[in-house]
């Protein structure tokens, strides 16, 4: 276990102690914004905290990086020494050496023996969620802000914010950086988080969402903060990976004849979830793999696509093969003044900001 790993196990309580904050049954008033009543909750047994005020996020490292005002570097080191007995200085700046050849090959030379106990998808899995974690531990920054203000213009709120477990890369550098030292550049690129030439593929991209089937990470999908600058589009997937089906533990949960809507971007399928209804998203309107269809046995499916040509031919083709299955289908048309159906709520419940939640 490297020291990072074992700091994320460092109790959250014992740290706010330390830090000298006031806790009271896991709440506390929340540091990062102006507020009297407390509305920061600290969980102990993910060791992690979420302000339900400002939408604050991340685990003890996290929060004693940030009460502190200390960088990524100082706060490991500070909190090694403080926490980890036997902790040597040292050994952190030995391990933030640039990988080469020979400890890529020992990193790999360890997963090929795991490999026996662990599939694939585990290492994938793990690959992800340490990339989440690491995403969670970096100090706010401009990044995040304007993240979180994004999110809340589209008119998300912050319980749907933290349910949907939705995160930012916040300094880019450095996270690539911690991952090229935990994994080895075959799972990285393998994983889809690192292209050919091994670099992290969210550079423009740093609002992410976590896909999860059964409370793991499966699959990531990024977003440029607000309009896409030249030569990028809005949304970046995973490196040669297929894309999977977004919000599909749902499928799971649903009654016999329960409408399900299905809708192309994932924030689409968000805010259909926010208004209380059931949700899953094909992230594109060109990808339905034919044994997904079996995944919606149980449920009325409403095709609810963009109102382009795209979104229109895809509802068409999508009938087809859910009728082919002998599956309950309909359609729901956007009006003409609106593209999808984010913007629709939006244009008609307005943004936070405009709703003076914001």
């Amino acid at each position: 276990m490297n020291v990072l790993d074992e700091l994320s196990q460092v109790s959250i309580l014992q740290v706010a102690q330390d830090l000298g904050l006031e806790v009271n049954r896991n709440r506390m008033v929340c540091p990062f914004h102006d507020e009297n009543t407390p509305s920061l909750v600290l969980y102990p047994h993910t060791n992690s905290f979420y302000c339900f005020g400002c939408a604050k996020t991340g685990n003890s490292i996290t929060l004693y990086a940030e009460i502190r005002q200390l960088s990524v570097k100082d706060t490991i080191q500070t909190m090694a020494r403080e926490y980890l007995g036997g902790y040597e200085n040292n050994a952190y700046h030995a391990s933030k050496k640039p990988v080469v050849t020979k400890n890529t090959l020992q990193v790999v030379d360890v997963r090929k023996m795991q490999e026996k106990e662990k599939p694939v998808e585990e290492i994938h899995s793990q690959i992800y969620e340490a990339f989440r974690d690491y995403c969670l531990q970096q100090p706010s920054n401009q990044h995040s802000q304007s993240a979180l203000a994004y999110l809340k213009q589209r008119g998300f709120t912050d319980k749907t914010i933290q349910d949907f477990r939705l995160f930012t890369v916040k300094d880019y550098s450095t996270a690539s950086w911690y991952l090229k030292q935990r994994f080895s550049s075959l799972d990285l690129q393998e994983s889809g988080l690192f292209n050919d030439k091994n670099n992290l593929i969210f550079y423009a991209h740093p609002l992410i969402i976590p896909y999860y089937r059964k409370g793991r990470i499966i699959y990531l999908q990024g977003r440029v903060i607000g309009p896409p600058p030249e030569g990028h589009g809005r949304y970046q997937f995973l490196y040669k990976h297929p894309l999977t089906l977004f919000n599909a533990d749902v499928l799971e949960k649903i009654k016999l004849d329960q409408d399900v809507y299905v809708t192309e971007g994932a924030f689409d399928c968000i805010r259909l979830v926010q208004d209380g209804k059931a949700a899953v998203s094909l992230g594109t309107a060109n990808v339905f793999k034919k044994e997904w269809a079996k995944l919606f046995k149980r449920a009325n499916v409403i095709f609810y696509l963009d109102n382009d040509k795209a979104g229109h031919r895809a509802a068409d083709e999508l009938e087809k093969i859910f009728s082919h299955f002998g599956l309950t289908c309909s359609r729901k048309q956007l009006p003409d003044d609106y593209k999808d159906v984010n913007d629709y709520y939006t244009g008609r419940l307005g943004s936070n900001e405009q709703l003076g939640l914001f």
